[in-house]
């Protein structure tokens, strides 16, 4: 699996905080990972003991406007030389063991079957509906399903990933619109059963769901990064308080209203 995939862990400058976790937690329990690692990083360059990490460095400290967070990634795929990636973020700092042979299985498959383009990783990804798959491992993720497209840690042909990138799209952006964009086109995405590979069952990649929620440290990782020893200032971003949902729809709604001609070219999945 060498050559099967690379692991894109999708961040920028901003949370370089994040980095030595997350990469310390990765060592830890992915000991035997054999893929390459690329950072989606602005300008910065970062190293960890015993991973061959690469730093995409895709920003300009004095390109106006800055690159969006779907520009940088375009620029990082551009690096990709595998035909799969595995997409994960800065955040996903891992609590237990990967399942890397699973891993391993599903990138197989993929190769083997062009017409598989995804295949998430975690129950976080899509919401269903699901349809039954040969492999009972995977569910079919449904033509119209929520959240068909998701940041959820998953392996993605690296040019379907890329297919369903806007470069004016953020994060939230790309899984809303992707997603309307994705119940337009006839493509085999998969995921795990969030039965079995769920909390209860026996997760692939288990981690928080996320450790930064809107900047903010998630309360549960003080006791995640003590149980290993990890040293980190919270004070800097202090620890998230989730707000009314109401509130959180309107916050939405005003993003949104600010660019009113490409949530109307998003929502009809361009």
């Amino acid at each position: 699996m060498v050559n099967a995939y690379t692991l894109v862990v999708n961040s920028y400058d901003g949370f370089e905080d994040c980095w030595y976790p997350f990469f310390h937690l990765l060592r830890t329990h992915w000991p035997d990972l054999s893929a390459g690692i690329l950072l989606v990083t602005q300008t910065k360059a970062y190293e960890h003991p015993g991973l061959d990490i690469r730093s995409a460095r895709v920003g300009d400290t004095g390109e106006e406007p800055e690159p969006s967070w779907s520009e940088c990634l375009l620029r990082a795929l551009d690096k990709i030389e595998t035909p799969l990636v595995l997409y994960v973020q800065e955040d996903y700092f891992l609590n237990r063991p990967v399942d890397g042979v699973t891993v391993d299985e599903f990138a197989s498959m993929m190769l083997a079957d062009t017409g598989v383009k995804h295949v998430g990783l975690t129950h976080f990804g899509s919401q269903g509906p699901f349809g039954d798959n040969a492999d009972n491992r995977l569910k079919r993720i449904g033509p119209r399903a929520r959240y068909r497209v998701a940041t959820q840690a998953g392996l993605w042909r690296t040019e379907t990933l890329r297919s369903y990138l806007r470069p004016e799209e953020n994060g939230w952006m790309f899984e809303i619109f992707g997603s309307r964009r994705a119940w337009r086109r006839p493509e085999l995405f998969l995921t795990v059963d969030p039965v079995a590979f769920g909390p209860g069952g026996r997760p692939i990649f288990s981690y928080t769901h996320t450790g930064i929620i809107k900047g903010k440290w998630h309360p549960a990782m003080p006791e995640l990064f003590g149980k290993y020893g990890i040293d980190v200032d919270f004070s800097g971003r202090g620890f998230y308080r989730p707000k009314p949902p109401i509130l959180e729809k309107l916050v939405t709604i005003s993003r949104l209203s600010k660019s009113p001609g490409k949530a109307l070219a998003g929502l009809l999945g361009r």
